[in-house]
Formats: C-alpha cells, structure tokens, sequence
C-alpha cells in the first residue's frame, strides 16, 4: 500500500521572490543549527535535525545560484537515498516538463510519458505519498515508485518530484522521513518557480 503523509506544501507562498527565499531558508537553516546545538547529542531527534540543515541550506545556497534542479537530486540522493529521480511540471495546458537526475534510469521515461498526469494527480494529489511493505494494489507502487511529493509553482502549474528505486542502504521510507519530505514540498514550487523567472529556457527539462 502507499502511506499518505500530509503535505505542508502550501506554508510557502508560491509568489515568493528570490529575496524572500534566501530570506526564509536562511533562517530555517538557522533554526534547525540551533536545535542541534540546544539538545544533547544523543538526542533521538539529532539525525533528523542534520538531515534538515543540510537540506535547508543546499536550497539556500541552490537558489542563490540558479541550480535547484541539482540541488533536489543531491538532497534526494545523499539525505533520502534515492538516485533514481524525476522532477515533473504540469502547466494549466497539461503540457507535462520532465528532468532527471544523472543516475535516471532511461527505462523509466516510458513509463513516465504514459503515466506522468496521473502520477501527478494520483488522488489526493496534495498529499506526500510513501510505498510501504504491503505493495498490494497501489498505482504508484505498480510503477515501481517509492514516493511521489507534491509541489506547487502557482496557483495553476504543479508538479511532483517522483522517487524510484532506494539505494540498498534503505529499508523503504516511513513516517520518520516526513519533516525532510514536508519541506521539500513546501521549498520545491517556489525555488522552481524563481529559477524560471532567470532562464528563459531552463537547461535540462524535456517535454514529456
């Protein structure tokens, strides 16, 4: 089955300027440096705290930039454990914009084009969406998708970053992952949305 987490996506206005977003993951970064440094290091919550900053400030640093693109494959890869990853964007015309990451499986893309609406929409469509032990049924796991976190650009384009396979290391992802998985629905949209507003056309992204 696939466990639905809810999305804290629309905490982050989608209007958001370049400013605002420094601004915010600045700060968030911050916040997350100083609860590590206020608890003990034994601490059960000192993991997802690490995972957390690290997160918030590649996105910072990302978004100064100009490559948000390669910042959610990193934090995909080194803080979730997921190289297999696809970013999709649905315009209001349900024109569907693709990018992978470098480790995307080519295979993939077939299943991409004929399923990436649904993916999108998979109801509910604003709620994270997790592969758990039972697979029995599930759309999304049918696809061999482990995760599919929503995002939002505007109020008429969304979007959703697709997790294929986990590296080994991982046992599947669960509710423990919710924070991460929370801000980059939230932080994805807007860091998009800014990076489009600077290329005309951004490097990378195909037409599904």
């Amino acid at each position: 089955m696939i466990s639905k987490l809810e999305s804290t996506g629309n905490l982050v206005s989608s209007q958001a300027s370049l400013a605002d977003l420094e601004r915010n993951l600045g700060s968030l970064s911050l916040q997350y440096m100083r609860q590590t440094v206020e608890l003990p290091l034994t601490h059960e919550k000192q993991p997802v705290l690490a995972r957390l900053y690290s997160a918030a400030n590649t996105l910072h640093q990302a978004v100064r930039n100009g490559l948000v693109e390669n910042a959610i494959f990193e934090i995909s890869s080194n803080l979730i454990g997921c190289e297999d990853v696809a970013l999709l964007v649905m315009s209001r015309r349900d024109r569907i914009d693709f990018i992978g990451s470098i480790e995307f499986s080519p295979t993939r893309l077939d299943t991409l084009r004929r399923n990436a609406k649904r993916i999108i929409e998979e109801a509910p469509a604003d709620l994270i969406l997790i592969k758990t032990a039972d697979t029995g049924g599930s759309f999304l796991s049918s696809l061999g998708i482990s995760a599919r976190i929503p995002f939002w650009l505007d109020g008429v384009t969304n979007g959703a970053i697709v997790f294929f396979d986990l590296l080994p290391q991982r046992n599947g992802l669960n509710a423990g992952d919710q924070e991460l998985l929370n801000l980059l629905s939230a932080y994805t949209g807007p860091c998009l949305a800014v990076n489009k507003t600077r290329q005309q056309e951004p490097l990378g992204w195909m037409q599904l």
